[in-house]
């Protein structure tokens, strides 16, 4: 769309209505403000709709409740454009344990997509199985294609039996299953073993092929030797949080083949560094977050 047909389309909005918009009162309330970006997001999305309900014939929306707004918006414009009426519906957000709504635009790797190459098997599979007790249960009841009473029969087991993780392995295995397939979900149990045995020993006799397959194309970064002198240099690439990596790394919260690195400044050996040999680097934050550097060069 160009700037004037976007002009064009904002002939069909009033102020007052965009005003009236929840998220827009709440945030001039908080004095928090927002950006025109933002204001105007109503629009684009409302004129997406619109062209959804004319080109294909969708008149129907699903998403979170945060977008009642939004849909409010795109009702009366199509209603207003083609004298049809459109209808969606809201859910509630999923949040983490903090409260804080899970969206793709959620850092430090707190999202995950259904298409293996942005999200493998591997880490797919961990999303579910590191879930903290106080969200496992709301997640079950909300993804889990089983029946209310077994539902709820896993709920009792993993009450009685906390610690065991029972309720997050139920719902990895199943979702994982569900989106990646048998295949998948085989993968992403095996590579998990190896990892969380305590000992990277079974993960070192197997080769880089089969290494890479169980980490998928998501979750294997290729980088060039050339680029990186410095320990530090390569925890500021391969940390995709908020800039804290070197602060994260002093802590200890970086490791390397298993092996712990806290200083920043040391140079690096790729003899080191490299998993036995094989041009590959097994990368861990904090205590489960892997992936795997595929070097170059």
């Amino acid at each position: 769309m160009s700037s004037i047909r976007f002009l064009e389309v904002c002939r069909d909005f009033r102020l007052g209505d965009m005003l009236r918009l929840g998220m827009v009162k709440s945030r001039m309330r908080d004095g928090s403000g927002l950006s025109c970006t933002e204001f105007l997001y109503q629009i684009l999305q409302s004129y997406d709709w619109y062209r959804l309900s004319r080109d294909y014939n969708c008149h129907f929306q699903i998403g979170g409740n945060d977008q009642l707004g939004h849909f409010d918006a795109g009702y009366d414009y199509i209603k207003r454009k083609t004298g049809k009426i459109s209808a969606s519906i809201c859910l509630p957000l999923l949040t983490d344990a903090q409260g804080k709504k899970l969206s793709k635009t959620s850092k430090e790797h707190s999202n995950i997509w259904l298409d293996e190459r942005k999200t493998s098997p591997f880490t797919f599979y961990q999303y579910f199985r590191q879930k903290p007790d106080s969200v496992i249960i709301p997640l079950l009841k909300h993804f889990s294609l089983q029946t209310i009473e077994e539902i709820e029969e896993i709920e009792r087991e993993h009450q009685a039996n906390l610690g065991k993780w029972i309720a997050q392995e139920k719902l990895a295995e199943e979702l994982t299953k569900l989106v990646h397939g048998s295949n998948g979900l085989k993968i992403a149990k095996q590579c998990s073993k190896m990892l969380f045995s305590d000992s990277l020993s079974e993960l070192r006799k197997m080769p880089t092929s089969f290494i890479e397959e169980q980490f998928g194309t998501a979750s294997v970064q290729q980088l060039f030797r050339s680029r990186f002198s410095t320990i530090g240099e390569l925890a500021d690439k391969v940390h995709s949080g908020d800039g804290s990596s070197i602060n994260k790394m002093k802590t200890g919260a970086l490791k390397l083949n298993g092996i712990q690195f806290t200083n920043p400044d040391e140079v690096i050996d790729f003899d080191k560094i490299c998993l036995n040999g094989k041009n590959i680097t097994l990368v861990c934050w904090g205590k489960r977050k892997y992936h795997l550097i595929k070097w170059i060069g």
